[in-house]
């Protein structure tokens, strides 16, 4: 299992509604906590993937419901992990007078096991110094005594080729643009490369918004409303990514210009130098935390935050407080971490600031002496603040690099800026719907969502087809598996799923389309309405235009 796709899950359990539920000192007070970012950042590098966390996956939804896993036989089966489809190449402009034929193959080596020698595990991690080479070595060759390990992967290496024709008596520049499933997280290893007559494109990226929705907690089994938006309700079938890209609006809204929030004044609150006794378990100060209390008008007010952890949202009373952990020498990032309020519309009013023992935000919390930090009221606007604070962040996420899947932010700044902004305002509490999961007005939580929900890009690429002639274009990429959780126990288990879009959101005319498998001898067909068979040797079947959906279940033989 992905170390990202447990971290997704290990996100869905709204700590703060069981923290309401069980302990709400106040009907009309909601209270939450969370960890601070930097320990998240640190806790996402560092998972590791255990059958308690897979249980936990085949209990809560993601993406398919747990029930759901293996469902289907007459059809594609709903896996609770869904990678989407391979989607058709399509122009910006309508292309009446071109022709595509599409050819398209998987290519299943990479189940093939590969010997990776422990030097070649480190010939990435080129930032090393010498010392740290030789040391991250020899814990290999300790791990690994025979000098290295087999490797194998469920993914899978898809080209996708197109034979594009002119037959009309003039040259044809055309836009093309070739969608791809995948999240922030993985544009470093998902993006296909786009070649012309066996030449790399130059191509620009366009990032779409989230493909999924929102639901609520445990699908309301225990606490919270299942129709609540607590959790991620990711996309679990190829029918979310019609209803997504079908009138052309997700595309538009990716290839346009992003929103503009420099006109948005903000009021900005900016706490430094916070200090306070140290931890001390035996002396009662399990984590010393400041907090920050202020009366508004929660119809005429919003907070938006960055630093805090902790917090106690009442309406009914028209008070707020936010906190977070005073910074212990030793602690990643002590001395480097910022906190800020962000409030948009009236001011808030009568703050005060304060140390406690934890950072419980009720009023039952233990005061804590000798606490203080430096506050700084200004007036900026909301674009100047976001970027003041999530450049770094940016910077910091595209460094991280997480050891296990290799996946790294790989994305200019200003391309996430957009995505981040755009999630904050169709979900945070600046829109008129937003979701109950954003609810405290933590920026963290829209950032730590926007790296890793899934969603469709873009490469866009301009060709010219010469006058009565054709090329070649193609796409190469490496393709996710779809899967049921290794612990959750359906029917699907060890079954991946690979699928692909005919014609979905795309404007070009197909004369044909067909699609090819290779490498095959290490993997048995579970499932298929493809027309493949491995045991008779027919590994090249030609598509029915009239089908939009193909879809391919497979499992390792012999297990």
């Amino acid at each position: 299992m992905k170390a990202e796709r447990l971290f997704r899950i290990l996100g869905l359990v709204d700590e703060s509604l069981i923290e309401e539920a069980v302990s709400a000192s106040s009907p009309a007070a909601v209270q939450r906590r969370r960890h601070p970012w930097r320990r998240l950042l640190a806790a996402a590098a560092c998972l590791a993937v255990i059958c308690g966390g897979a249980y936990l996956a085949g209990t809560l939804r993601m993406g398919g419901r747990a029930g759901a896993g293996g469902s289907g036989h007459s059809e594609a089966s709903t896996f609770m992990s869904y990678a989407g489809p391979v989607f058709p190449l399509t122009t910006a402009e309508e292309t009446s007078s071109i022709t595509a034929e599409r050819n398209i193959t998987l290519d299943f080596a990479p189940w093939i096991p590969a010997w990776l020698s422990n030097e070649e595990m480190l010939a990435d991690r080129t930032w090393l110094t010498e010392a740290e080479r030789q040391e991250a070595l020899a814990q290999y060759d300790e791990l690994y005594p025979e000098g290295g390990r087999w490797r194998s992967s469920d993914d899978i290496l898809v080209t996708d080729a197109y034979t594009l024709a002119n037959p009309s008596q003039e040259d044809q520049t055309v836009t093309l643009l070739y969608p791809f499933a995948t999240s922030l997280n993985d544009l470093g290893r998902l993006t296909p490369t786009l070649t012309l007559d066996g030449s790399e494109l130059e191509t620009a990226l366009h990032v779409g918004a989230y493909s999924g929705g929102f639901e609520g907690v445990w699908d309301g089994t225990i606490v919270g409303d299942p129709e609540g938006s607590v959790n991620l309700d990711y996309a679990d079938s190829w029918e979310d990514y019609k209803n997504l890209l079908s009138d052309g609006t997700y595309l538009a809204n990716a290839l346009g210009v992003g929103p503009d929030v420099s006109g948005i004044p903000v009021t900005v609150y900016k706490f430094t130098d916070p200090y306070g006794p140290l931890k001390d378990e035996e002396a009662g100060v399990p984590n010393p935390s400041l907090q920050v209390g202020f009366d508004l008008d929660y119809s005429r007010t919003a907070v938006l935050t960055w630093g805090f952890d902790s917090g106690n949202f009442d309406r009914e009373n028209g008070t707020m407080i936010q906190g977070f952990s005073i910074p212990q020498p030793g602690e990643l990032g002590y001395g480097e971490d910022v906190y800020c309020l962000l409030v948009l519309g009236e001011d808030i009013q009568n703050m005060t600031t304060g140390g406690y023992v934890t950072g419980g935000a009720d009023p039952d919390t233990e005061p804590l002496e000798g606490c203080g930090v430096t506050v700084e009221r200004y007036e900026s606007d909301l674009d100047t603040m976001l970027r003041e604070i999530l450049a770094p962040v940016w910077q910091e996420l595209r460094q991280n690099t997480y050891e296990q899947d290799g996946a790294e932010l790989d994305v200019d700044f200003e391309t996430w800026y957009r995505a981040v902004l755009e999630y904050l305002l169709a979900y945070g509490i600046l829109s008129p719907s937003g979701a109950e999961r954003y609810g405290a007005g933590w920026l963290e939580d829209i950032v730590s969502d926007v790296d890793t929900i899934d969603r469709v890009c873009w490469l866009e690429a301009e060709i010219t087809i010469p006058a009565g002639d054709s090329v070649t274009l193609s796409a190469s990429m490496t393709k996710e598996a779809s899967y049921d959780f290794y612990c959750a126990h359906t029917e699907n288990q060890g079954v991946k799923g690979y699928d692909l879009v005919t014609a979905l959101g795309s404007t070009l005319d197909f004369t044909g389309q067909t699609a090819s498998l290779v490498n095959t001898e290490n993997i048995e067909i579970v499932r298929q309405n493809f027309g493949f068979d491995l045991e008779a040797g027919i590994t090249e079947v030609a598509l029915d235009p009239a089908e939009p959906h193909y879809y391919l279940e497979i499992r390792a033989r012999n297990g």
